[in-house]
């Protein structure tokens, strides 16, 4: 068997290859192209051949090409593997040579990230561009809003739409001559950015027509087609999670802990994994506080939390409550019912 490690880089990338006694079969560098990859994979036997990449920007163009060789590559999470983010010795054929040394040793198993299907990828980086595209426009609302306020004037979010509100703004007499064609460019870019938000969320129903899952997640209180796509294309497959709680702490959802000892310090949220996913799932938790599909049991057990612990504290606890029943009733192929609002651990 031969065990290749590959530290990847946008134009060249740095391989080691052991075999299983630990000699180097070859190590040096190739272009970071699919020709090139296609030929290193061929570097043993069919079948006989292991590959492990970290996480990067290329890490999913990778995959996908290493797959077409017919070969499963082993994913590592750069943070999580120390031997490589905490090396004294860091350099591009040091992490190679790790890399291949701890898949032959077969200790990469608590550092790998699971590579999510094509579907998966899809429908993450449609999520990011909404988001992204949100955030721009968000910019220029508010980029309008502190020059009219500079000339003590308030515009609101539905002015902008409407031209004849935007006409009464426009002739404010506290408005300087100067300032309108500013005001008009950044509306104008507001307006563009609110019709590819439209587009997108065109984009988001017809992409969540590629899982026929949706259906039963969409019964969630506080769910809706972006929610939803998240949770699906985050999770991929919900049987690749031995219990349920775990996806709260995939989410990054779950209190980070101090313990030692006889103490037990419970903090903030741990924040790993994908900070689209999270962001999602807070807003999902407040809709569904007001919501009237949210269960009796659930309410009044969120009711507690806020007045023990306060308004945030009880909306991440929610979200990680709906994220986890979104998964059982994924893996389990069941209805949203009230029974585990009641039966949830409360």
């Amino acid at each position: 068997m031969i065990h290749i490690g590959i530290d990847i880089h946008k134009s060249s990338s740095t391989f080691c290859a052991l075999t299983d006694e630990g000699g180097i079969a070859k190590r040096g560098k190739i272009a970071t192209s699919q020709e090139a990859f296609l030929e290193l994979a061929k570097a043993g036997p069919r079948g006989e051949v292991r590959i492990a990449i970290e996480t990067g920007n290329l890490t999913w163009w990778a995959v996908s090409v290493i797959r077409s060789a017919s070969i499963e590559p082993l994913v590592v999470n750069a943070r999580q593997f120390k031997l490589i983010s905490q090396s004294r010795k860091k350099n591009d054929r040091h992490d190679a040579l790790a890399l291949a040394d701890a898949l032959r040793c077969g200790i990469l198993d608590l550092c790998q990230v699971v590579a999510p299907s094509e579907r998966a990828q899809r429908s993450r980086s449609l999520i990011r561009t909404r988001q992204t595209v949100l955030k721009q426009r968000q910019v220029s609302l508010h980029a309008m809003q502190g020059m009219l306020r500079s000339v003590c004037v308030e515009v609101k979010k539905r002015d902008l739409a409407k031209e004849s509100a935007w006409e009464r703004v426009l002739n404010k007499e506290t408005i300087p001559i100067w300032m309108k064609p500013l005001l008009l460019t950044h509306r104008q870019v507001w307006l563009e950015l609110s019709r590819r938000v439209e587009e997108l969320d065109h984009m988001v129903r017809a992409e969540l027509n590629d899982w026929p899952e949706a259906e039963i997640l969409d019964e969630i209180p506080g769910f809706g087609p972006l929610v939803s796509l998240a949770v699906l294309g985050h999770l991929d497959d919900p049987h690749r999670f031995s219990r349920s709680a775990k996806v709260a702490s995939y989410g990054g959802l779950v209190p980070s802990s101090h313990d030692s000892g006889g103490v037990q310090q419970r903090e903030r949220i741990t924040r790993e994994g994908s900070s689209t996913l999270r962001h999602l799932m807070v807003q999902a938790s407040w809709a569904a506080l007001r919501s009237r599909r949210l269960t009796p049991a659930l309410r009044k057990w969120a009711k507690i939390l806020i007045v023990k612990k306060g308004w945030k504290v009880a909306v991440v606890a929610l979200a990680r409550r709906l994220l986890i029943l979104a998964h059982r009733l994924w893996k389990n192929g069941e209805v949203y019912n009230p029974v585990y609002g009641a039966q949830g651990h409360q």
